[in-house]
């Protein structure tokens, strides 16, 4: 018996449980703490686009898309860089098609922490300017044309010269899996 009561009194129990901060919470700790102040001023400038990285820095040159069973597609990373205007406007230049480069106005939310970029176009989920007149009516009334008028963005990290910005994988909401897409300042 006494060996049972010292084993209790060196070796406590140990219980485990998961974390009890929910997705949301676990994303706005992996935010910058700068304020908004600072946020707004570090953001104005032109960012080009250096590289994508896991969330322990190694770099993305390709990503394998899983389309269905049988459909895989390849990307090579790439994304458009992003000139910030102090007047609230932005714009993304060296896109690969030139009319689905986006531009508009640009805020940071404070109370959510993250850029909110409103678009002067709407976007869509396929080019509509590639789509026949009859198709595009079809995908309307179907709802399987999907408008878009704003994007969110979401920084890691932020300073003078360099801009980290989430780039958030699919997960089912138990865990925060990213990637980052990382600008230096022009």
């Amino acid at each position: 018996m006494k060996n049972i009561l010292l084993a209790i009194i060196l070796f406590p129990i140990l219980t485990y449980c998961q974390s009890s901060k929910t997705y949301l919470e676990l994303v706005d700790d992996a935010k910058t703490k700068k304020s908004s102040e600072q946020i707004e001023k570090l953001f104005i400038g032109t960012w080009e686009f250096q590289k994508l990285t896991d969330k322990n820095g190694k770099i993305i040159t390709e990503i394998k898309h899983f389309v269905n069973d049988t459909i895989t597609a390849n990307e090579v990373v790439w994304r458009p860089s992003m000139r910030i205007e102090k007047n609230g406007t932005y714009e993304l230049i060296g896109c690969e098609n030139s009319e689905n480069c986006e531009s508009g106005k640009w805020e940071y939310d404070s109370k959510e922490k993250v850029v909110i970029m409103t678009f002067d176009k709407p976007q869509y989920n396929v080019p509509i300017d590639k789509l026949a007149p009859g198709l595009l009516e079809q995908l309307k009334k179907s709802g399987s044309l999907i408008e878009f008028t704003k994007n969110e963005i979401e920084i890691a990290e932020i300073t003078q010269t360099d801009l980290k910005v989430f780039e958030f994988l699919e997960s089912d909401g138990t865990e925060f899996k990213y990637n980052l897409k990382v600008y230096r300042k022009k």
